[in-house]
């Protein structure tokens, strides 16, 4: 006896866990978050930081000395002479056929800070890059919040269905009893019936309706849901005021950019210093009336100045500034259509909230009648499709203030998605 109810107890903890395990519970922002890290885009960040940073240090090679071989072999037509004779000597006569092998290093030394330029606009670079990414991941919790009030409001479609069917079917056994009783007729039993059915019909189009929603929210967050999971009805709280979208950082950012390039533009006028020094060996050397191969070295100071630059310099500036006046009108008009979005998604709210102010009421004045109309049909004052009409009346109301109840929180929500918080 002991054994038997050690076994049944073990029995009823192991099923009490499995349900529970079954019955696993998840918050919108728990599927935000696990959709977020499912996405695979989301594998774009750590390439764009990588890339950023190959990209730098590419860059910041340009402060290192630079070191350049190179040799050539040439033949040419004509040699540097001395155009004089000089009694009892012979002055020597260049070869035609010259070679040159010299490597040269390079040290800059003033360059107007080109290299930090190209290195701050490189990382504001990775930095929209990770901006437009995160704005599409943001997209993605439309979908996610689309699907988890889907399910939440056929839920609740189901348990008023199933709080009906139990209306008709009360409304079947006091008939059946009727028809024993010679008060009422098979017609008002197969009436009823039929309406029963119907309901059961809409119910099961719900339940698979709800069974596709999981799957899909299944594989947006990566989890194998079961059709029991509980997903907890998200607080009205209240939204503060303010948009706070990543797509006006973006803006930010892409017209911080133009400011960096635009700087960097005053490097194109600006003269470059650097050190250089090159050793080579060659026919001739730097003695231009050598004949043989001999090593040589020479170093110093070089300038170079685009002077050329000058004539396109005011051009791209401007042109530079036409893109940020660009930037600027989409930002405008951004904020334009967001606020207007707002507005209308506030009109909403305010509109479901004055619903659900007078659901209560109607569903209270349609179960009242329904009672009565019960009444009426246990003493055949009535017939059974009066009775199929209020119930149907009350279970409309009722269904009414679900929907305005689920679109309310998802009018709230979109209301969220829209301000960025």
């Amino acid at each position: 006896m002991k054994q038997l109810i050690v076994l049944v107890l073990t029995l009823a903890f192991y099923t009490l866990q499995i349900e529970a395990q079954s019955q696993e519970s998840l918050t919108l922002q728990e599927c935000y978050q696990l959709a977020r890290e499912n996405y695979p885009l989301i594998r774009q960040q750590g390439l764009i930081e990588t890339s950023s940073q190959y990209n730098i240090g590419n860059i910041t090679t340009g402060n290192y000395p630079q070191m350049n071989l190179s040799a050539q072999a040439t033949y040419q037509t004509e040699v540097t002479h001395l155009p004089i004779e000089v009694p009892g000597m012979q002055i020597p006569i260049l070869d035609k056929d010259q070679y040159q092998v010299y490597a040269e290093i390079n040290q800059k030394v003033f360059d107007g800070n080109k290299i930090n330029k190209q290195v701050k606009i490189q990382e504001a670079l990775g930095d929209i890059e990770q901006n437009q990414l995160e704005i599409q991941l943001y997209d993605l919790n439309k979908r996610v919040s689309q699907l988890y009030f889907g399910i939440l409001l056929i839920k609740e479609q189901v348990g008023q269905n199933n709080l009906q069917e139990k209306d008709i079917q009360l409304a079947m056994d006091q008939v059946q009893t009727r028809i024993q009783n010679g008060t009422a007729i098979e017609s008002d039993f197969l009436t009823l019936k039929a309406n029963l059915l119907s309901i059961q019909q809409k119910t099961t189009e719900l339940i698979a309706l709800k069974k596709a929603y999981y799957q899909m929210l299944g594989i947006f967050i990566n989890r194998q849901l079961s059709e029991e999971a509980i997903l907890i009805k998200p607080q009205e709280g209240i939204n503060p005021g303010g948009i706070n979208r990543l797509e006006v950082d973006l803006f930010d950012k892409q017209m911080s950019l133009l400011d960096l390039q635009s700087g960097l533009l005053n490097n194109k006028v600006t003269p470059n210093v650097s050190l250089f020094a090159r050793g080579g060996y060659g026919k001739p050397g730097l003695n231009m009336l050598s004949n043989e191969f001999e090593p040589y070295f020479l170093g110093g100071v070089r300038l170079q100045w685009p002077i050329f630059n000058f004539y396109t310099h005011k051009k791209e500036k401007e042109i530079n500034q036409i893109e940020k006046d660009k930037l600027q009108t989409q930002k405008e008009t951004f904020l334009f259509n967001t606020k207007m979005e707002l507005t209308q998604q506030n009109t909403e709210v305010d509109k479901y909230r004055q619903l659900l102010v007078t659901d209560n009421d109607i569903i209270d004045s349609y179960t009242k009648v329904k009672e009565a109309s019960l009444f009426k049909l246990e003493n055949g004052t009535i017939d059974v499709n009066d009775y199929i009409r209020d119930v149907n009346q009350e279970n409309k109301a009722i269904q009414n203030k679900l929907l305005h109840e689920i679109q309310l929180l998802m009018k709230l929500e979109e209301l969220k998605i829209t301000q960025g918080i």
